[in-house]
């Protein structure tokens, strides 16, 4: 049984290796695992002669990614390290300097909070605002803007994800 963590990484493992593999074609089964999980040419085999012992899979990417994943979770490799592999756990370190950050911030505008907890550029604002508002649903015309519905959207957007991480870093 898997904690919740490991699932929210879990998660993030196939988000990432999906966005690495996107649009791409390839010629050898191996070729996906390398460019999906960021293993060396060695790993790649190795994991593939472990799916082929277990079951007879097809040459998709989906299936290939599938089938490591399900590895994963059964504990075949370690997912920390996984996560280590695509740079690590980026939305834990978003949410807890953002949490550290409101705690300290003295209130203002929606924009405020964007400039200074999450600090965001002044020409990076419209984007990201418009990605935001495009991300939340609801039934009738009311939208709550919240942190929480704020950091799902970040979790749901690799792209956005890894830019907020840079904003921190590079602090």
């Amino acid at each position: 049984m898997l904690t919740a963590t490991e699932e929210r990484l879990l998660k993030y493992i196939e988000d990432c290796a999906r966005k690495n593999v996107e649009g791409k074609s390839f010629y050898k089964m191996t070729d996906i695992l390398e460019h999906a999980f960021w293993i060396s040419e060695e790993k790649a085999y190795e994991v593939l002669k472990n799916i082929i012992s277990r079951k007879h899979i097809g040459n998709s990417k989906n299936e290939v990614i599938n089938e490591y994943i399900d590895m994963l979770k059964k504990g075949y490799g370690s997912i920390q390290e996984q996560v280590d592999v695509f740079g690590g756990d980026k939305f834990s370190s978003i949410v807890y300097t953002a949490e550290k950050r409101l705690k300290k911030y003295e209130g203002g505008t929606f924009l405020d909070v964007l400039r200074e907890v999450y600090k965001i550029s002044d020409e990076d604002m419209p984007k990201i605002i418009k990605k935001y508002l495009g991300f939340l649903n609801s039934a009738s015309f009311i939208f709550r803007l919240e942190k929480d519905t704020f950091h799902k959207f970040l979790q749901s957007d690799l792209e956005e994800l890894d830019k907020q991480f840079d904003r921190f870093v590079k602090l």
